[in-house]
């Protein structure tokens, strides 16, 4: 036999760039974490225990180690050309870097890191691939504001960029699922100029541009209700996703006028009632929507009233405000309706789940009309509604609703969304009010359990919507959320949060938090395309955790006590607020990104808040990182308050804030203001009402030690004061 020339080792090929593109195939299958043995052990076929830069076997015998993937060959200038062109598009760079082979992706992760820096100019920071960005997420009018200051930044680098800190790190390895590493996001592909600056419908913008007139001088071609039919436009279905076709069916079939005579165009009342069912009910359902709109359509009163009708186009009018001007003064009417309803029913007729679901949403219309007071009001007779049914706060299994709804799916079925809703509902009220008014969760079954059970009985097995597993998802985070609550919010929480045992306890909380992320159903894991229940549901999971270990930052002797749980140094309560505030930030972002004014959600302004106390006070992001978010904070304010007239006054709260703590500029300030005016000029022409307050937390770091002066009406009377000292100064 011939001898044969051993084989000599192939150097791995520069990356050619112009072939990364996925293809429609199957992904190659890679084996995450591993790494090749050293070129002198794999051909001499010994064990290698692949240390880097050497491993232990070549250093004791003195020889010189090689990797096949090292060193990493240097990027030539048109594959820095082609880098840049898929720095433009982080879409297309995520794609990459998941499904490439592990070591090419590393490849390309490291050119990456070589390319040199860019000199980007306010043009170039603005623009970005269409592909990348959905158009109809930014639609903006002719007459939108001026490009933001910001733009005036030099934001090189990247947003949110790899783990700062080892504890990070560990979390995104062991848990990945509540910490997803964050791919960092190069400023010059975000689209800064629409990103940083309100969107408003063009109905809106006129509106506001003819803020002199009264609402009915809004010429007719924008009237969305001039269509002869006085049905929907089938168009209008097609941006909201959560609507099944059955949905849609039986919606076409509502005559408004069989549940209220107040003056709104039936079409209005559907469309408003669409867009509720579409965006706020998958975040929070108060009811089951099937069931609902079976008998709103078929005028029967099992599971629809009159005064559900009233309470829920009182609440829903609102959102419709930035398509219809109109809709605002809708809301009040329906607002007052459902009061008037409400105040004559009898004991024994209020006793229902309609009134149940009514009284939740009469308390969130009064949270963002201002009227606290009120909405406290409700959601604690809504809470006594449930607990003479038996669906919430029973001490007992034996009094609980189980033994009457037993036998009627229909019922079991109505009967867990309007329960595990109201309890869902008054742990976020407890989040932002810091009080607490439920204590034992439902003792009935969670949304779907009906479903899964008849089909179990049958042999069957099927799978849940997604919005009904967000949904039960989210039942049992508030659930690990609500003894948090109780103690963290009730009159001794000074006593309890002084003593030792408090860390441990927020610990044990924590590790509880991990472990409800690890048994999410695959659908419901942060991914590009998650609808914006999923998101939301990832936003308050981590302002829970923002929350449970806030109180730990302001004592000395635990905020840099280690975690047992961690085996990273420096694994802090102030390590785990600041994981989870980057979070949040990417979490903001895409929801800003992805869904436009027609998925506005009250409900969102959870990562809003909690983002902007966090930029305020954030001294270790770069200055241009913070005021990024800061202004990301005050746009998602002011988009809200076209809608929402309390935040107004939270965002003038926030603006506040922002001022003592030197984290904007006078100038932006007043750009602001002259914004927020303008917003309020609107709603007093449509509604005529006076100047309102809101008494929720918002300087949350405050709320810790100082809740009255951490309201949200508190903060915006001192930023009002602040401006009068201002324009006599000027003066």
């Amino acid at each position: 036999m011939a001898s044969q020339r051993p084989l000599q080792s192939a150097q791995p090929s520069p990356i050619d760039l112009s072939r990364l593109h996925p293809g429609p195939g199957p992904r190659p299958v890679r084996k995450i974490g591993y790494m090749l043995a050293c070129d002198v052990c794999r051909k001499s076929k010994k064990k290698c225990d692949r240390s880097r830069p050497a491993c232990a076997r070549c250093t004791e015998r003195g020889l010189r180690r090689e990797y096949l993937d090292g060193p990493h060959s240097t990027a030539s200038t048109a594959q820095l050309e082609r880098l840049a062109q898929l720095s433009r598009d982080p879409n297309a760079l995520s794609d990459l870097l998941t499904t490439l082979p592990y070591f090419d992706a590393l490849e390309l992760f490291n050119m990456l890191r070589e390319m040199p820096p860019r000199d980007s100019s306010v043009q170039a920071s603005t623009e970005t691939p269409s592909s990348s960005i959905p158009s109809s997420s930014f639609s903006s009018s002719p007459s939108s504001s001026p490009p933001s200051p910001l733009l005036q930044y030099n934001l090189v680098g990247s947003l949110l960029p790899p783990a700062t800190n080892s504890l990070e790190q560990e979390l995104m390895v062991w848990h990945p699922i509540a910490y997803p590493a964050l791919i960092p996001i190069l400023a010059s592909s975000l689209p800064l100029e629409k990103l940083l600056n309100p969107r408003r419908s063009d109905v809106l913008s006129a509106h506001l541009l003819h803020d002199a007139k009264p609402p009915d001088s809004v010429s007719p071609d924008m009237r969305i209700e001039s269509r002869d039919d006085n049905k929907v436009n089938p168009e209008f279905y097609k941006k909201l996703s959560h609507l099944s076709p059955v949905h849609v069916s039986f919606l076409n079939q509502v005559d408004i006028t069989s549940w209220t005579s107040l003056p709104i165009p039936n079409q209005i009342a559907v469309q408003v009632i669409a867009l509720y069912l579409n965006n706020d009910y998958q975040v929070i359902p108060l009811f089951n929507m099937d069931l609902f709109l079976r008998d709103l359509s078929q005028n029967q009163p099992y599971f629809c009233s009159s005064l559900l009708v009233s309470a829920l186009l009182g609440w829903a009018c609102q959102a419709y405000t930035c398509m219809h001007p109109k809709a605002a003064s809708w809301s009040s009417l329906f607002f007052l309706d459902a009061q008037a309803q409400w105040s004559r029913l009898g004991r024994h007729e209020s006793v229902t789940l309609s009134s149940m679901s009514a009284l939740q949403l009469l308390c969130m219309t009064s949270v963002t009309h201002g009227q606290d007071e009120l909405a406290l009001s409700y959601i604690r007779k809504g809470l006594e509604l449930g607990k003479m049914m038996g669906l919430i706060d029973v001490a007992s299994v034996t009094g609980s609703a189980a033994g009457w709804l037993d036998g009627y799916p229909d019922w079991q079925r109505a009967a867990s969304y309007t329960a595990w809703g109201a309890f869902n509902w008054a742990l976020l009220f407890a989040l932002h009010y810091h009080k607490t008014e439920v204590g034992i969760p439902p003792a009935i079954m969670m949304p779907g359990d009906i479903d899964l059970a008849l089909a179990a009985q049958e042999g069957l097995s099927i799978r849940l919507p997604v919005n009904v597993q967000v949904f039960r998802a989210s039942c049992k985070l508030w659930k690990i959320f609500a003894p948090v609550a109780r103690i963290y919010y009730g009159q001794a929480n000074d006593i309890f949060l002084d003593g030792n045992p408090a860390l441990e306890y927020a610990e044990n909380i924590y590790r509880e938090l991990l472990t409800w992320a690890e048994e999410l159903p695959p659908n419901l894991i942060r991914q590009p395309g998650n609808c914006h229940g999923v998101l939301m549901m990832h936003i308050y999971y981590h302002a829970v955790i923002v929350d449970l270990f806030r109180p730990f930052l302001h004592l000395t002797h635990t905020s840099s006590i280690s975690l047992r749980t961690f085996n990273a140094d420096h694994a802090t309560p102030r390590m785990v607020y600041h994981s989870s505030i980057r979070q949040l930030k990417r979490l903001l972002l895409s929801y800003r990104m992805e869904f436009g004014l027609e998925a506005l959600s009250v409900l969102w302004q959870t990562g809003v808040v909690y983002v902007a106390n966090a930029a305020i006070r954030d001294e270790s992001s770069s200055k241009d990182e913070m005021q990024f978010f800061m202004h990301l904070c005050l746009v998602g304010l002011e988009e809200l308050s076209l809608s929402f007239r309390v935040f107004g006054s939270i965002t003038r709260g926030v603006l506040g804030m922002a001022v003592r703590q030197g984290a904007i500029e006078q100038h932006q300030v007043r750009r602001a203001r002259r914004r927020l005016k303008k917003i309020e000029q609107h709603f007093l022409l449509d509604i005529g009402s006076d100047e309102i307050m809101a008494r929720w937390m918002v300087d949350l770091d405050l709320a810790v030690t100082d809740p009255i002066h951490a309201e949200g009406g508190k903060l915006a009377e001192d930023f009002d004061r602040m401006s009068v000292h201002e324009t006599r100064d000027d003066i």
